[in-house]
């Protein structure tokens, strides 16, 4: 191996960082929300080469019961599940557009075979800020506690430990 991480091996790591981020949960949730986080990053990868472009996924967080360590541990009860999905992007028009989201959730929902249901948010990056400057606590609480799935702007850690950070 010559050092250059390859697109596999990347992906790879990304699905084991994300793993890890939920790793209270059992491991089929941890499946369930580590596809739907690949899958969405998958559906806003930009291939377009003229305007208009999709821009770009910013982070992806998981927020709700699910992202909460709980005092008891995490069994296997064979409900369904919904998770609480909110994905930040870089631009306002792409906000709650059906017609970029809307495939993304029917081919989340396919993909998880019926065993979860996926609620799915999307936002701009300072909306938070500004729903903390109205006053929004029921939002920004959820945000507080909220699990990042993905995020574009941080290093991963074996980069950053390699760099000295």
């Amino acid at each position: 191996m010559t050092g250059i991480p390859t697109p596999a091996w990347a992906a790879f790591k990304e699905r084991r960082r994300t793993k890890a981020r939920v790793g209270h949960l059992i491991p089929r949730k941890q499946v369930e929300i580590e596809r739907a986080v690949r899958l969405l990053r998958a559906h806003f990868t930009d291939r377009r080469t003229r305007a208009p472009k999709r821009g770009k996924i910013h982070r992806i967080m998981l927020v709700g019961p699910f992202s909460r360590p709980r005092a008891t541990p995490d069994r296997e009860t064979g409900d369904i599940n919904d998770y609480d999905i909110w994905a930040f992007v870089d631009h306002a028009a792409y906000k709650g557009m059906n017609r970029y989201w809307g495939l993304a959730r029917r081919v989340v929902a396919s993909s998880l075979r019926g065993r979860a249901t996926i609620t799915l948010s999307v936002f701009t990056l300072d909306e938070i800020d500004r729903l903390r400057a109205v006053g929004n606590l029921f939002l920004t609480d959820q945000y507080d506690r909220g699990v990042i799935l993905y995020d574009r702007d941080a290093p991963p850690a074996e980069e950053a430990k390699d760099a000295g950070l």
